[in-house]
């Protein structure tokens, strides 16, 4: 038996033939509008407080991220034993899989959407039901409910959505927790919900509604943290508590805590990032309307465009222009997922745009 074969069959089956997760290239001396990075940089506070942490790095840190933890509840007027902190999301969903995820159940998602929650039931021996996009590209709210049947464990609702930027309101949140059962765990993520507006629902004003409901955010966009790998989930302080069952201890190092808490204060710092994110989208809409392209309005800092098969050219061809940004698939066709970089970045996009995107139109 060769290597390949002998490592193939001490790998667990259900993760044998998994796709890993490709996170696209990291090319720092170009231009990148790529993975929704606050391109704005990092709270000049919060960069003094990771300063000032490394000293402490000789020490293991607060397991628990008290003081982060007492700092959110005070921010959104709950509790600290409401929330527990992870390595980013990816480390989230990682808690929520071994806690709650046996071989069999199964997580509803979205068909087009953060590929992790998928792969968090896989890992665990679970399946993955995706619901079938709208026509608009949207989130299907009455095809989640339908899809929960009695092995399901677990949905999980991207809002808003991650590719597609799309937004769901508080009625069609409310419609399916009034509809999924109360032992179903209903997860909300929302990674971007600081870009939204007040069309897009904010779970946290549910979490007293609903006991199995759980809400997750990071300080990986908007907050610029991105590198530190810090995110959050919060709900019923007795659920919290079973995460804490399967949490790694010390899974954030203590400069990365320190970075989170005074990015949390920074208020200046989150004004002008989303009100960047905010006027550069609209630059971008503009641009696209202008020139007859096709693109999605967005509840976030990025913009996908539905290509299809254009899309792998027009990637190939601004990135020889020195620009990245991210090429996607859905029902086997390409699309352009675009963050919403700074204003110079954003205009060297637009005036190199046209001329790939012609080019890539006619091959």
């Amino acid at each position: 038996m060769d290597k390949k074969e002998l490592f193939y069959s001490i790998a667990r089956p259900n993760i044998r033939d998994m796709e890993e997760y490709d996170p696209g290239p990291v090319l720092p001396e170009l231009v990148r509008i790529s993975s929704n990075e606050n391109n704005l940089g990092v709270s000049g506070k919060a960069i003094e407080a990771i300063k000032n942490a490394v000293s402490e790095c000789n020490r293991y840190g607060d397991s628990r991220c008290d003081r982060l933890r007492e700092k959110l509840g005070r921010k959104h007027g709950m509790t600290a034993d409401q929330f527990v902190i992870g390595n980013g999301l990816d480390g989230v969903f990682t808690m929520l899989g071994r806690a709650f995820i046996e071989p069999g159940d199964e997580v509803v998602c979205g068909e087009l959407t953060f590929s992790v929650y998928a792969e968090m039931a896989e890992i665990m021996g679970g399946k993955a039901v995706k619901v079938p996009m709208t026509d608009n590209m949207e989130l299907d709210t009455d095809g989640f409910i339908d899809a929960v049947t009695g092995k399901t464990r677990m949905v999980v609702f991207c809002n808003p959505n991650n590719p597609t930027g799309t937004g769901t309101g508080i009625n069609d949140i409310r419609k399916m927790l009034d509809a999924i059962p109360e032992k179903v765990l209903f997860v909300l993520d929302e990674a971007y919900i600081e870009f939204a507006d007040e069309n897009t629902a904010d779970g946290l004003t549910l979490l007293n509604e609903y006991p199995n409901l759980m809400v997750c955010r990071t300080f990986s966009k908007v907050y610029g943290l991105a590198g530190l790998r810090v995110g959050w989930i919060a709900g019923d302080a007795e659920l919290m508590k079973y995460l804490y069952k399967v949490r790694e201890p010390y899974v954030v190092s203590v400069p990365a805590a320190a970075g989170a808490e005074a990015a949390l204060e920074d208020i200046v710092f989150l004004t002008e990032s989303i009100e960047m994110a905010k006027n550069e989208k609209k630059r971008f809409y503009d641009f696209f309307s202008a020139n007859d392209i096709k693109f999605i309005l967005s509840q976030t800092n990025f913009i996908l465009l539905p290509l299809g098969d254009a899309s792998v050219r027009l990637r190939d061809g601004l990135l020889e222009e020195g620009i990245i940004v991210r090429l996607l698939r859905f029902r086997g066709k390409g699309i352009i997922r675009i963050t919403v970089g700074l204003p110079e970045e954003n205009t060297l996009l637009m005036e190199k745009f046209m001329g790939v995107y012609e080019a890539a139109m006619v091959q």
